[in-house]
């Protein structure tokens, strides 16, 4: 018998701990402890852990609880089984009322790199016990090996010396942190019933850990995946939110010197702070820790009335060795949305001391030579707050009420402060708590010590006479009646499908007056007016304005509303050649390939190189690419290189789905991360089930397989080499189609989803080379992919399951489009019987044309929109040209048939575009133009081959969109 992973020590107090340890089977283990009256022996109790590949009947999680120890005291344990001593080891027990405590926190350890720093940080600094913010595994909790791997294996030593406490994270969604700690935790400490929200009051502190994951992840993951968050999980989150405030009102919180909360959600995620922020101000607690970003983020909060007596702190991750440390500086918010945020960083580790005077929390990164170095202190003091504001200056600044504060802040105490300027308007009290200019306020933490000289700006609002007074300086302002509107947040969306031809634009409208107004908006467009509306407002009423535009011509277009500056707009234009790979599975699928792509024959196969942005391969959806059982993704692939540090990671080898990340938002993912591991995954309902494993062969040619099946879970294989698995789910789960999204190999979108451009921020792509793609609707045995492996031209093992097979032999490179027929004008009713004819006098044309590929165009015209009574001939050429078309007989229609080709081949791929057609019809005195440029425009028309548009945004980051990384 031997001890699979383990032991370690959970729940330590003055005189008792519990021992838990791992086996692969059953028996009888026997621990012998030093207690009060010398040494004694405990039987240890067992439960089953869920099965996983290398032990279907699961694990053994031992546990044992000594009780009875000494106080203070340097206790040594042995596990016996039989006479077998199989482990044994030594901790300190905890002084009975610690008038100090010295922890070790850390947080987002996933691969662990730094997982010998950290041990040589742990034996230097001798801590009582150490918290773990949560995430261990790299994947998402449902790999056993993770947890052994990445943190047991790690760090054996310290863990059968030193207590840790843990919540879990959102990598730790699956069973196997219930098993080895949550469930262990709830024997010995005050926990809710499944382990995972727990509390203890030791010394001067009171500690309360709360599991963030219902709100931090399920939530996030339905409203990230547009689903409803099932209602047991509403009353979960509740029963969560009742529980913490509870155990924060208690006796034991309230006489508390201070109040700790530990999650693995930060200030900055939106979920956390909708709901512990205002539960934790609202219970007093002093000190927020968190992790997740995988960086280092210090906050107050942004209620004056608090300040920093509630600070927030995110651990940065403990992965890799990192020292970085950005203070606020008056100029920039570091978070656009978050004034509040008054520092950032990276870090690996804190340094938690308390006391019943002060809290000092270090924090500190590993250098490159294996050393620590400091990146930030934060001290909390029970003293009253001490600082000193002096040589206070008010300026006026405009005849709108508008005033500059200037005061020069000391903080004299021993812990931080926030700033906060008194002012008083006519005799009311008004608190200014952010400094610098309007557009990039913030909050400013006073470090003790610290001289700052601090601008804020204040608008005395009422017209009339004002006494201001600050610091002990008077200013007698007399405030005009401001002008009528005031304008703020602009907002632009451009339409899709039938609508991608128009632009909404909307702003927020302010009557300053005090009575109603009836006043104009204006619209503008490339700073021409083309529309304004009169609307009328009462007394300080605020609307939304909103305007809708409908473009005759596609492109970039400087929108702006009243005041406000403009901001640009991209209306679709134009339609190209997209290469169209052929389907070799039967069932007819369409592959599209984007961007400039290689495509040459070598070593007996075809290699497509995705070496720039935008080279991509898009499969179209379809309904028999929905697999609701199980399904097999293959590439074979040849990646490159490895994302550099400024490109997102997650470089994607196939993937169907909203994202990559942050949410359950795909049906498929096979990815390579920046570090060069693999990542599969699926979603169900409202979980991601992703698991990782196995190295991309860099620079190497391999098969790269992802098959999963609900009944049978999910096997991952390079080159026919299993590298990971992940167990099966409930047959009755709903895996996440997302059936109307392509299938993308080479490309993806990362992170969270935004609803105003419903997608998420970024995207990512895979620098490689392809030479084939299979997807089966149906999982696969390992046997089955062998087969395929070792015949990659044959059709293989579940052939009928075969929905989609890519070999990128058969490329269709040519396409058309004609155009309906169309009037020059809309006519009248009284005029359609008069039979005007019209003369077409000029065709303008735009288009790229490389050297490699073409366009060749006829114009028709008709009579009656059926037959053609005149065509003249056209190629069109690259850039702007102008053609004759008065040799055209007089017609009512006119339509153009365009045909396009491309190259594509060795030296890369070539593609014409052409962006607008525009004609010029006159009938005596009356002229007009017709337009061929929007997408509306050109869909109106027939479409044949490989004649498409392009996609829109996809080549596109949103910096206008905040959104905070998770990790």
């Amino acid at each position: 018998m031997k001890i699979s992973n383990g032991p370690y020590l959970l729940g330590l107090a003055a005189t008792h701990v519990l021992l838990a340890w791992e086996t692969e089977r059953p028996g009888n283990y026997t621990v012998y402890y030093d207690s009060k009256i010398g040494e004694r022996k405990v039987s240890a109790v067992f439960e089953r852990e869920p099965s996983y590949r290398e032990n279907a009947d699961g694990g053994c999680l031992y546990t044992a609880k000594l009780t009875d120890l000494s106080p203070e005291t340097k206790v040594s344990y042995r596990i016996c089984y039989q006479e077998q001593i199989l482990s044994q080891g030594s901790f300190c027990s905890l002084a009975d009322s610690p008038q100090a405590l010295h922890i070790i926190t850390l947080s987002d350890s996933h691969l662990f790199n730094a997982a010998s720093q950290f041990a040589d940080a742990v034996r230097r600094e001798k801590p009582d016990f150490i918290i773990h913010g949560g995430d261990i595994p790299p994947g998402t909790g449902y790999q056993h090996e993770h947890y052994a791997r990445h943190w047991f294996q790690k760090i054996p030593d310290i863990l059968r010396e030193v207590p840790v406490c843990y919540i879990p994270g959102n990598h730790d969604d699956g069973p196997f942190f219930d098993s080895f700690f949550a469930r262990p935790q709830s024997k010995i400490l005050h926990a809710m019933p499944d382990g995972r929200v727990f509390s203890f009051a030791v010394g001067p502190a009171f500690f309360l850990f709360a599991d963030s994951n219902p709100w931090g992840l399920l939530e996030m993951n339905a409203v990230n995946s547009g689903v409803q968050l099932p209602e047991k999980e509403h009353r979960h989150i509740a029963e969560i939110l009742a529980w913490i405030e509870d155990e924060l009102q208690s006796s034991q919180a309230r006489n508390a010197k201070w109040r700790i909360l530990v999650a693995h959600h930060p200030y900055t995620d939106a979920f956390n702070n909708k709901y512990l922020v205002p539960l934790a101000e609202r219970c007093g607690v002093e000190l927020v820790i968190g992790g997740h970003l995988h960086y280092y983020v210090k906050a107050i909060s942004s209620d004056p009335a608090i300040g920093a007596k509630t600070v927030y702190v995110c651990q940065g991750s403990a992965q890799d060795p990192e020292v970085q440390l950005t203070r606020s500086d008056g100029e920039r918010r570091l978070l656009e949305d978050f004034p509040e945020v008054t520092a950032m960083g990276r870090n690996n580790y804190g340094v938690l001391d308390v006391t019943a005077d002060a809290i000092v929390y270090n924090l500190y990164g590993y250098t490159p030579d294996g050393g620590s170095a400091l990146v930030d202190c934060v001290r909390l003091e029970q003293a009253h707050p001490q600082v000193e504001y002096t040589a206070a200056e008010l300026r006026r600044l405009d005849n709108n009420g508008h005033v500059e504060v200037r005061v020069q802040a000391y903080n004299q105490g021993a812990g931080v402060a926030d700033a906060r300027v008194i002012l008083s308007d006519n005799g009311v009290e008004h608190v200014l708590n952010l400094f610098g200019s309007e557009e990039s306020s913030q909050s400013v933490l006073l470090e003790p010590g610290e001289k700052r000289r601090l601008t804020a700006i204040y608008q005395a609002r009422q017209p009339g006479e004002h006494i201001l007074e600050s610091g002990g300086q008077k200013l007698k302002l007399l405030v005009y009646e401001p002008s009528q509107l005031s304008f703020a947040h602009m907002r632009l969306q451009a339409g899709h499908g039938r609508m991608a031809d128009c632009v909404t634009a909307g702003v927020e409208a302010t009557n300053n007056l005090d009575h109603e107004i009836y006043t104009s908006i204006p619209f503008y467009i490339n700073q021409r007016l083309m529309e304004s509306k009169n609307i009328f407002f009462r007394g300080h009423e605020k609307k939304y304005i909103e305007f809708r535009y409908k473009f005759d011509q596609g492109g970039c277009y400087q929108i702006s509303l009243a005041d406000r500056l403009p901001k640009e707009v991209r209306i679709e234009k134009g339609i190209r050649i997209i290469p169209r790979v052929l389907d070799k599975s039967g069932c007819g699928h369409i592959a599209l390939m984007h961007g400039t792509p290689k495509v040459l024959e070598r070593g007996g196969h075809m290699e497509v190189c995705l070496e720039h942005y935008g080279d991509y391969i898009e499969v179209l959806p379809a309904p028999d690419l929905l697999a609701e059982q199980g399904f097999t993704g293959m590439v074979w692939a040849k990646v490159e290189r490895l994302a550099h540090e400024n490109e997102m990671g997650h470089n994607p080898l196939m993937v169907r789905g909203k994202s990559v990340g942050w949410g359950a938002t795909y049906f498929m993912r096979m990815v390579v991360e920046r570090a060069g591991g693999l990542k599969w995954g699926t979603c169900h309902g409202i979980t991601e089930y992703s698991w990782q494993g196995g190295e991309a062969k860099v620079g190497q040619w391999a098969q790269y397989t992802m098959t999963f099946d609900k009944s049978c879970g999910g096997d991952s294989y390079c080159d026919g080499n299993h590298v990971a698995h992940v167990a099966a789910i409930p047959v009755e789960a709903e895996l996440r189609q997302w059936g109307d999204e392509p299938i993308f190999i080479g490309y993806s979108y990362i992170g969270h989803v935004i609803k105003e451009i419903n997608r998420p921020k970024y995207f990512t792509h895979l620098p490689g080379r392809i030479s084939q793609v299979r997807f089966y609707r149906r999982g696969f045995s390992a046997e089955e992919n062998k087969g395929v492996l070792d015949a990659p031209l044959e059709a293989g093992p579940q052939d009928k399951q075969l929905a989609l097979w890519l070999d990128f032999r058969n490329i269709l490179k040519v396409g058309t489009h004609t155009t309906e027929w169309r009037h020059p004008a809309i006519y009248a009713p009284a005029f359609k019987t008069e039979k005007k004819y019209w003369q077409f006098k000029q065709l303008k044309a735009s288009a790229n044309v490389p050297l490699q590929a073409g366009i060749k165009a006829v114009v028709e015209v008709s009579d009656d929109g059926v037959t053609v009574k005149g065509a003249l001939q056209i190629a069109v050429q690259d850039g702007t040209h102008y053609m004759d078309l008065s040799s055209l007989p007089e017609a009512q229609y006119l339509r153009i048939r365009t045909e396009m080709f491309a190259e594509v081949g060795a030296e890369g791929t070539f593609v014409p575009e052409l962006q607008e057609y525009q004609v010029i019809a006159t009938n005596g005195n009356d002229f007009a133009d017709m337009f061929w440029s929007t997408r509306p425009q050109w869909e109106k028309g027939i479409f044949t081959g490989a004649a498409g548009f392009a996609p829109a945004d996809r080549l596109r980051d949103f910096p206008e969109y905040t959104d905070v990384i998770h990790g």
